[in-house]
């Protein structure tokens, strides 16, 4: 019977941890809310959603996306 040579242990490979996003473009904030851009941006302007601007882009907290949809929920 043939003798089995040793195989080399390799480790696993490292998988990165999903990185949560903290800022939302108002494309991605629209996707996140099943929502339409222009609708987001109308809601920002009304001050129902609060945005930041860095540079000339418009970017929505994760927590302010939460916050506006549990009020949602608590307005109907």
């Amino acid at each position: 019977m043939p003798k089995l040579k040793a195989q080399p242990t390799q480790a696993p490979p490292v998988v990165p941890a999903p990185i949560h996003k903290v800022l939302f473009s108002v494309e991605e904030a629209a996707v996140s809310l099943s929502m339409g851009r222009t609708t987001v941006f109308n809601l920002i302007k009304e001050g129902q959603i609060h945005a930041v601007k860095i540079g000339k882009r418009r970017l929505v907290a994760a927590t302010e996306l939460e916050a506006f949809a549990l009020r949602l929920q608590e307005a109907s």
